[in-house]
């Protein structure tokens, strides 16, 4: 629920209520996961944002001290907020920056659980940072929260942006909070080349600018990618990565535990980590189908593949992961034809299997809001491609073939490959089939485990 701040002078909470204050506020996940949080704790309480103008910033806050629990707070509000609270912990003064606010006691205490939620990120990374060397891109809010936590944990770090003069200042800030830190600023162009962890606090390479990244290329000694973005969920700067040798991580999850640890403070709830990943998954699927509509025009996500490479279990996670419905295009034709593929193999050839499969995904492509899986042939015929590309993302699942072998050793009901010369033709039709599946689709995904699958296709949208 957004609320305008004449909404909220009238607005009467029915039970524990907590709020975001930001302004401007668009599209904000920030309701959604906290009820997701409160439902994870079995909590009854809501959670509002605010769209609060800076100079109603004080008015708002007297409000919140009537009919609230706590606040969070965005931008602009989290150094303004400051002067309003009657404590402020460590953390939070040494950032001069308040996320967090507890009231309690008549009293209004400020937090910082920013620092929190990406200390989190990477203890789940299992990174240290002690004495490793941090480049860290940006001087802004979320570059003090990471600079404040490597000095914090013994890091040498190197800050860098395109404003020297402002990184100089974040510099002084950290030098002055924690007086052992070893902290440096540097162009881009004369970053140490021994770095081996990476921290982009920018927005550079948001959506829909997502082609665009705060650097050409990360020192070779790159271990860890730290962005902060996490729409898209892979960056451009986590792209420069060697998926070999070098970790990433976007800014969900930080953005996940920086939620949870506000509700601890504000209620003494303690979080599941197994709960705190569920949601973590659940957003990821949500953000999914946010961006197929809006970066890519879509309202459908299309598998394909060889036969075996698991697109109805994949598309069935999919499915509930993102809140789609699942269709199966093949059991679809059979439940309209009345009538088993095979038997239609059997007694009418597969030329007239291919026309009704044909009729049927022009029929399917009408839909909206379905997670589609093709038959391994389907995308043989451009016009069943252009068919189901017209309102659907089409993803190849590229499974490596002795795990397709594996998948197909469970079934008896491949018609094309029946008889005892089934291996040898399934081989045959794999390598004749590959090179369509990568060249009709828009995104390719290999791994041959289920869950590895299941997480590169929901971030490849």
């Amino acid at each position: 629920m957004l609320l305008t701040m004449e909404e909220f002078r009238a607005y009467q909470p029915k039970r524990e209520t907590y709020a975001l204050f930001g302004w401007p506020l668009g599209h904000t996940m920030s309701p959604e996961l906290h009820a997701s949080l409160f439902a994870a704790s079995g909590r009854e309480a809501d959670y509002i944002a605010v769209a609060v103008p800076p100079e109603q910033l004080q008015e708002a806050f007297d409000l919140a001290r009537q009919k609230l629990g706590g606040i969070n707070c965005t931008i602009p509000h989290k150094k303004a907020i400051i002067p309003l609270l009657d404590d402020v912990d460590t953390a939070a003064r040494d950032l001069h920056s308040v996320n967090t606010v507890a009231f309690r006691g008549g009293k209004a205490i400020g937090y910082n659980t920013d620092i929190l939620g990406f200390a989190e990120s990477l203890t789940r990374d299992k990174v240290s940072l002690s004495g490793k060397k941090v480049l860290l891109i940006g001087y802004g809010g979320a570059a003090s929260v990471m600079a404040y936590h490597c000095a914090r944990e013994g890091a040498v770090l190197t800050i860098t942006g395109r404003d020297l003069e402002k990184a100089q200042v974040l510099q002084q800030q950290i030098v002055s909070a924690v007086p052992r830190a070893k902290v440096a600023v540097f162009s881009r162009r004369h970053i140490p080349r021994d770095v081996q962890i990476v921290l982009n606090s920018t927005p550079v390479g948001m959506f829909p600018k997502e082609e665009q990244a705060p650097l050409h290329y990360l020192p070779r000694k790159t271990e860890y990618v730290f962005d902060a973005i996490y729409n898209p969920p892979v960056t451009a700067t986590m792209r420069l990565a060697n998926p070999k040798k070098t970790k990433t991580r976007d800014g969900l999850f930080m953005l996940v535990m920086q939620a949870a640890h506000a509700q601890t403070i504000w209620t003494g709830d303690a979080f599941d980590p197994a709960a705190c990943e569920t949601i973590l998954r659940r957003l990821y699927g949500k953000m999914a189908v946010k961006r197929l509509s809006e970066k890519h025009g879509k309202q459908n996500i299309v598998l394909c593949g060889f036969m075996g490479s698991g697109k109805t279990t994949i598309g069935r996670k999919l499915a509930r992961l993102t809140g789609l419905t699942f269709i199966d295009a093949d059991q679809y034709l059979e439940d309209k034809e009345g009538r088993k593929i095979s038997d239609i193999f059997a007694a009418e050839g597969e030329a007239y299997f291919r026309d009704r499969e044909t009729t049927y995904l022009k029929e399917l492509s009408q839909k909206s809001g379905i997670v589609l899986s093709l038959g391994g042939g389907a995308v043989l015929r451009e016009e069943n491609v252009r068919a189901v590309k017209s309102t659907g993302l089409l993803i190849h699942l590229d499974t490596p073939y002795y795990r397709i072998l594996k998948n197909l050793s469970y079934s008896d009901s491949r018609p094309l490959i029946a008889g005892p010369s089934g291996q040898s033709e399934t081989t045959r039709l794999y390598h004749a089939r590959k090179g369509t599946y990568h060249r009709v689709s828009d995104v390719s995904v290999r791994s041959p485990k289920i869950s590895e699958v299941l997480e590169k296709v929901v971030k490849s949208i």
